[in-house]
């Protein structure tokens, strides 16, 4: 489960909207701008049907000429499953009930019942974001596969070197930036409304699959929970990154994975990286 709410939390974060300089494709080379070797950007979706997955050959292969894989958080970081387990619950002690009422908190403990198994009243202090995590299983209805993991097997095999963009913690404190009942509210929208959650999701798949990311960012931004935060989820965190990326690719060939999102718009990573002088190629799949 800690895993699949890191997945699902980079699944969150990774819409924005914007129609200016959009391009297909969520695999890029990045050249230029005084790079000695040539790097990777390939934009994710964190959780797919195993029957929709595929990993390219072409991915696979630049992979295996890179140095490193650059995720947005190092997935093989020993202290992650600690630096999950310590963010659970409410720092403060904070219950779901205190920004429900009790007609909708009884919905949503039937419904987590019914779905899971489990009993609402022992997961009062849960944290809205892993609560999130557990019913993203039912949007699916199917096995799923990360492309994470995949990638990470792949870099393993070549005894390639892991890293992260940013820190778990890094990446939890977003949240912190939102208000609790706003988080519980889009937990309880979403579980109210389960088959709606399933078509959207059914969308942003198809759309990932077309590398459409136009249509997949129209999608995410039309998404009512996170919306008036994506300056803070979204836009701020590519700026954070371009100048870690930078240093590494000085260092040799980096294969950057990150939630497909983070590519497109004004400020999403493929223009931020053009505005700093490199060249960026769309590789085909």
């Amino acid at each position: 489960m800690l895993k699949r709410s890191i997945f699902i939390l980079g699944l969150i974060l990774i819409g924005s909207f914007s129609v200016l300089g959009q391009e297909k494709g969520v695999f890029w080379k990045i050249s230029g701008n005084g790079l000695s070797t040539s790097s990777y950007l390939f934009g994710t979706i964190h959780l797919i049907c195993e029957q929709d997955f595929a990993m390219s050959e072409r991915v696979s292969d630049k992979l295996a000429q890179s140095n490193a894989l650059v995720l947005e958080i190092d997935m093989d970081d020993p202290s992650l499953q600690m630096a999950m387990m310590a963010n659970i619950y409410n720092e403060d002690g904070q219950k779901i009930t205190d920004f429900l009422s009790e007609e909708e908190y009884q919905e949503i403990r039937t419904f987590l019942k019914e779905r899971t198994g489990m009993d609402m009243d022992m997961l009062k202090t849960m944290r809205p974001m892993v609560l999130m995590s557990l019913i993203y299983p039912n949007l699916l209805e199917c096995e799923t596969k990360a492309f994470e993991s995949e990638l990470m097997a792949l870099a393993k095999t070549n005894d390639m070197e892991i890293v992260g963009l940013e820190s778990v913690n890094d990446q939890l404190s977003l949240f912190d930036l939102i208000p609790l009942k706003e988080q519980y509210r889009s937990f309880y929208t979403y579980a109210d409304n389960i088959e709606k959650g399933k078509r959207e999701f059914k969308k942003l798949i198809a759309s990932y699959k077309e590398e459409d990311i136009l249509a997949l960012l129209e999608l995410v931004s039309e998404s009512p929970e996170y919306k008036d935060y994506q300056e803070v989820l979204l836009d701020q965190r590519n700026l954070n990154w371009i100048d870690p990326m930078a240093t590494m690719m000085k260092k040799g060939s980096m294969f950057f994975a990150v939630g497909a999102g983070h590519l497109a718009g004004d400020t999403g990573l493929i223009q931020l990286l053009k505005k700093k002088g490199y060249s960026l190629e769309r590789l085909n799949l």
